[in-house]
């Protein structure tokens, strides 16, 4: 039996890859098909060459192709993309982050001739889809008076416990002065960047992106509030989060300049006070929630 190959192409353009939760054919991540004696070959190309759960891709593709019927065998070898194929996913996913919407998969095939379109900066950074009116996604700021009062741990905690639960949860490190969310989730993978545009790190089914993953652990934050405001930026701006059903934002502690950046770009967001139960502790909460209540 002869194998269709616009079917193989299907089949393996509709493998979603787990990072971007996104099919690989439209993201442009199928550099070529074929067929060659009842074996279907595949060549991939992924964002960088040391791409989050590559074995496992290779593998669903692999799976994908040999379920086309006339397929025996299935060869799957995966490249790093060059530059323009870089700067095409980059453009791809600034689009989803804005929610202008997506390419047809023809248009995510990559072409390796293709003209690149440089255009890093040209586009603007788009403001988040997730934080647009109308969006489903529950914003949810964890915020606190006072430090140590356990409001990491509840963050932490909430994400996992979402996520097992089947929600698609994002949790922002925003306490860049005490970030300790990815040592709390045991993340042991890296942001991906592109361009100017960051894939947070994938942890216990939790995307999570920190400060924590571009400074050591014994260097302090020693910033005024402008360079807050612009990491704070970035990190909602220029992240793509996908299509997360809750974001969680651990807020640093207090009222200082972070919180009202936070306030500023997340128009929409609920707010949890967290708090030990002695009176000092609680007087101190009360004043983040009036302030919450203000914002």
């Amino acid at each position: 039996m002869a194998v269709d190959e616009r079917s193989l192409e299907r089949a393996v353009a509709a493998v979603v890859d787990r990072e971007l939760e996104l099919p690989l054919g439209e993201v442009g991540m199928v550099r070529s098909v074929g067929v060659r004696r009842h074996r279907a070959e595949v060549v991939l190309a992924v964002p960088v060459a040391s791409w989050p759960g590559v074995d496992d891709l290779r593998r669903r593709v692999a799976d994908a192709a040999s379920g086309v019927p006339g397929v025996q065998e299935a060869l799957v070898d995966v490249e790093p993309m060059d530059d323009r194929g870089r700067d095409a996913l980059r453009s791809r996913l600034r689009r989803r982050m804005a929610g202008t919407g997506a390419p047809s998969a023809e248009e995510g095939r990559q072409d390796p001739h293709a003209p690149g379109g440089h255009a890093h900066g040209a586009e603007g950074r788009p403001a988040p889809s997730f934080l647009q009116p109308g969006s489903t996604t529950r914003v949810v700021g964890i915020s606190s008076g006072k430090g140590g009062v356990g409001k990491s741990s509840v963050t932490v905690n909430l994400a996992v416990a979402l996520a097992k639960a089947g929600r698609r949860v994002g949790v922002l490190d925003a306490d860049v002065y005490g970030f300790s969310v990815p040592k709390m989730l045991g993340a042991d993978q890296e942001p991906v960047v592109i361009g100017d545009t960051v894939i947070p790190a994938s942890c216990r089914g939790v995307r999570v992106l920190s400060m924590g993953f571009f400074v050591p652990d014994d260097t302090p934050v020693i910033w005024r509030g402008p360079m807050l405001h612009k990491a704070i930026e970035q990190f909602l701006g220029d992240a793509y989060w996908g299509d997360p059903e809750v974001l969680l934002v651990d807020m640093p502690p207090g009222t200082g300049d972070v919180t009202l950046s936070l306030a500023q770009f997340m128009t929409r967001a609920e707010i949890l006070v967290v708090t030990t139960p002695q009176p000092a502790a609680q007087r101190v909460a009360q004043r983040s929630a009036f302030a919450a209540r203000k914002l």
